[in-house]
């Protein structure tokens, strides 16, 4: 955590105007619901910027923080939701499914031993969300369990959101 607050005040520092330049022309085309499919796309797909970035951007064009983060959580819900029921229809496709079955035997084990932490731990660190919610429907975790354990992604947005405004704000 202070290594991200570290990585933010520096980019304030830096690239303070530029970026501010970037998220508010961001926000203001598209607004929350830019928020919300950027974070809908890296929560269910693996998009390449990850949702915290969107975050980022929130804060940075100053967005009102309730539709900023309501739009960040709720996103990642169902983006969340999406990769769960995606993860299955991967293993049909011949490239992903071969190393899907390479590894099953590892994480069937972890799913099996830690089930619900292994979503948890996903849902609240850096990384990829999308596949550990892959890997939670193609091991056929019960949704409504994986659904509950996914609500975390709230507090976590909340954490990120307020870590990137002490970074922004603390080089003003």
């Amino acid at each position: 955590m202070v290594v991200l607050f570290a990585i933010v005040a520096a980019l304030a520092i830096f690239f303070r105007a530029p970026i501010t330049e970037i998220a508010v022309t961001l926000v203001e085309r598209l607004g929350p619901l830019g928020i919300f499919f950027g974070i809908l796309l890296a929560d269910g797909f693996t998009f390449p910027i990850p949702p915290t970035t969107y975050v980022f951007v929130a804060v940075a064009a100053e967005t009102p923080i309730v539709p900023a983060l309501t739009a960040a959580f709720i996103a990642s819900l169902f983006g969340g939701t999406i990769a769960y029921f995606v993860g299955p229809f991967l293993t049909k496709m011949p490239f992903i499914g071969r190393r899907i079955e390479a590894f099953r035997p590892r994480g069937q084990a972890l799913f099996e031993r830690w089930g619900l932490w292994t979503v948890a731990v996903g849902a609240i660190t850096p990384l990829p969300f999308s596949i550990i919610c892959w890997f939670a429907g193609i091991y056929r975790m019960p949704f409504r369990k994986f659904f509950l354990i996914s609500l975390i992604r709230a507090p976590r947005m909340l954490v990120y959101y307020a870590l990137f405004a002490l970074g922004w704000t603390a080089t003003l």
